[in-house]
């Protein structure tokens, strides 16, 4: 792949300098060999010498294909005419207030914790999340209740350490 790239360009150029020379009325030979010295040019020209301070630098790194960022995917799955949210988001949502509410001792899969389920998060905010048809205001209410869960750990944290 490496000598692709390093012989490549020359030889491209070659080729497109023999046919133009023979197109103008050069004799194929000469125009050919034109083609020839001159790729053979192009290629020591672009050898790296052992001292040469390109030859142990380190290459640029391949840029991957941008698909685009979680933020833009996420604004985009958020629909505003419909008031409707995503199956991307909920998920996203859903998850990280499963962890939220596991680090104060709350399942959302127990159903004998659902009533501790209700009074961290709000009336049947998790049963609105796992439904067919979310909504922004229940995303709004997800956003807020997570929060509240932060800082009412953090308060429980600090009171336990004074």
């Amino acid at each position: 792949m490496r000598i692709l790239r390093t012989l490549g360009p020359p030889l491209g150029i070659a080729v497109l300098l023999g046919i133009a020379l023979t197109a103008v009325g050069m004799r194929g030979e000469y125009a050919w060999g034109w083609a020839v010295l001159g790729a053979a040019i192009m290629v020591a020209v672009r050898m790296m010498m052992p001292d040469d301070p390109r030859a142990d630098a380190p290459g640029h790194a391949e840029a991957a294909d941008y698909v685009g960022s979680d933020v833009s995917r996420l604004a985009w799955a958020i629909s505003i005419r419909t008031d409707t949210v995503n199956e991307a988001v909920t998920r996203r949502i859903r998850a990280t207030l499963r962890r939220r509410l596991l680090r104060h001792g709350v399942d959302v899969d127990d159903e004998l914790q659902a009533d501790a389920v209700n009074r961290l998060l709000g009336d049947d905010l998790w049963a609105r999340l796992t439904s067919r048809r979310t909504r922004i205001g229940d995303l709004r209410d997800a956003i807020a209740a997570a929060e509240r869960l932060v800082t009412s750990q953090t308060q429980d944290s600090t009171k336990e350490t004074s």
